[in-house]
């Protein structure tokens, strides 16, 4: 079985300026995606897509996994990740002399997930024969049912469920969210112009340590005092690879 890492990392972002640059501890937050991958070990190629030569030049010093600059129609604010992901496939698959079975996409924003969460992932894709995997962690206070639209008078109505009155959270369904930490999609899937398929899975990572996703600058500062909290109670082991 061939398994291919994509990390798609661009030079820049709308939330936080040069983002996938950010250091957390002793590596930035591009970099905790690729050693995460290398530790993985049982996968067998890593790509790091990125736009930026200063991205490149720092992933390279791990070892030629930003083997080319994306090219500028697959890195604009609108580029969704379909087309990134088909692009480093073909690439790899033509330079590298493989077909793969499992596209695993790793991103950055998601800085503390561990080898063995990209294992369950693609043990469960394997074991159900799943279109595609993802990591997710339980909504909790944000569950849909809590949800509310409001119209310009004020007046509210739930935007999915009806809340019954006085529902307590502990009669809530449990809901997910994606967290993006782990993606694994057959290569059928990608090659059918699809991202989840008709046969989607996931698996649940503790909210508690995996539940941050860096999207703007108060996420970011979130990471930072968490790692720092958790190094001081010498729990790092948890989310540092």
């Amino acid at each position: 079985m061939n398994i291919l890492s994509i990390i798609p990392a661009r030079g820049g972002s709308k939330g936080i300026y040069k983002k996938n640059l950010l250091k957390i501890g002793n590596y930035t937050i591009v970099e905790r995606s690729l050693l995460v991958a290398i530790e993985t070990e049982i996968i067998n190629d890593i790509i790091v897509s990125t736009d930026s030569k200063e991205i490149q030049s720092l992933v390279n010093k791990h070892g030629k996994y930003a083997p080319f600059i994306r090219p500028k129609e697959l890195s604009t604010d609108e580029s969704g990740s379909l087309g990134v992901i088909k692009h480093a496939l073909s690439w790899a698959e033509k330079n590298y002399n493989k077909k793969y079975d499992y596209i695993v996409l790793l991103e950055p924003p998601s800085p503390f997930r561990l080898p063995y969460h990209i294992k369950e992932g693609i043990e469960l894709a394997v074991a159900k024969n799943a279109t595609s995997v993802v990591s997710l962690i339980e909504v909790g206070d944000y569950h849909p049912i809590r949800m509310k639209k409001m119209d310009k008078d004020g007046k509210l109505e739930g935007v999915i469920l009806t809340e019954p009155d006085g529902i307590r959270r502990q009669d809530q369904d449990p809901v997910y969210i994606r967290n993006c930490a782990v993606y694994v999609f057959s290569r059928k899937t990608i090659k059918n112009n699809e991202l989840w398929g008709s046969r989607p899975y996931g698996f649940e990572m503790d909210r508690d340590y995996y539940g941050i996703n860096i999207d703007e600058q108060i996420d970011f500062i979130t990471a930072e005092g968490f790692y720092s909290k958790m190094k001081k109670e010498n729990k790092l082991n948890f989310i540092d690879i």
